[in-house]
């Protein structure tokens, strides 16, 4: 512990451990939970891409830190999306993170502290593996204000199954940390007291791999995976554009249920 180093960003942080050869990068907006953002998509993105050069990273953590939320969504409030060019570059900046995930030949974990709705579930979709306390919980909650989860439509039939993640879309239900392992969602659920160094030894573990090993291995997986994230892009920004996801937004500030049109 003592050879850390820490770099503190807008949205998150990242501590290095060069010995053990391993970083965490913590979310770090705990008065939205931290949710998504412009900000936290453009630091996370980079923040993964600057690992791939860099020999004293050979694996890296993904969480949320100690408190309640890995991430409780996307933060959309002062966000405006009255033209298709700005609802594109929205896309472009919230896809950039899993992209990044997707292109770092190591092994990145997702630590899932506590709450993972919308965006945080799809982030912790994107990396290779998925450690959750118990007291994690999962949802889809896009459709709740007529948005789509078009991450994980794109890139987790396979390893979820449609008609799960078509109740998870449809329904905006949650699902615990033992559902999601059953379903295939989450590698291992660990007491909530544990998770730190649950995923500090896996990191350790991961670290120690034969690097040219690990970075084959993801390349095939993704490339067995099938769907691209940027599949979402053409569907996506008519969707951000609509009047029912201004409506969504509005019910969602004051706190009542949104009443769509389908326009």
């Amino acid at each position: 512990m003592a050879d850390m180093e820490r770099v503190d960003k807008e949205t998150l942080y990242v501590e290095k451990y060069p010995k053990d050869r391993y970083a965490v990068i913590t979310l770090h907006r705990p008065d939205v939970l931290n949710a998504g953002s412009p900000t936290l998509f453009g630091e996370l993105a980079e923040t993964v891409s600057s690992f791939e050069n860099d020999d004293r990273v050979r694996a890296v953590v993904l969480t949320g830190g100690t408190g309640r939320a890995f991430s409780a969504g996307a933060d959309l409030g002062g966000m405006t999306f009255d033209s298709m060019g700005n609802c594109r570059r929205f896309i472009r900046l919230a896809h950039a993170p899993f992209e990044a995930i997707e292109r770092l030949g190591k092994v990145v974990i997702a630590a899932v502290n506590g709450y993972a709705f919308g965006f945080g579930t799809e982030i912790a979709l994107a990396c290779d593996l998925v450690l959750a306390s118990e007291k994690a919980r999962f949802g889809l909650r896009e459709m709740n204000h007529g948005l789509v989860p078009a991450v994980t439509i794109t890139r987790g039939v396979d390893m979820i199954g449609r008609r799960r993640i078509a109740w998870m879309a449809y329904t905006s239900d949650d699902v615990s940390a033992k559902e999601a392992q059953e379903f295939g969602f989450v590698n291992k659920v660990v007491p909530h007291e544990s998770l730190v160094r649950e995923y500090t030894d896996l990191a350790v573990r991961m670290a120690k791999r034969a690097p040219l090993a690990v970075a084959a291995t993801k390349w095939t997986l993704n490339k067995a995976a099938g769907g691209h994230y940027r599949e979402g892009e053409n569907l996506m920004p008519a969707i951000f554009a609509s009047a029912d996801v201004a409506e969504g937004r509005r019910a969602f500030e004051e706190r009542r249920e949104p009443v769509f049109r389908g326009e």
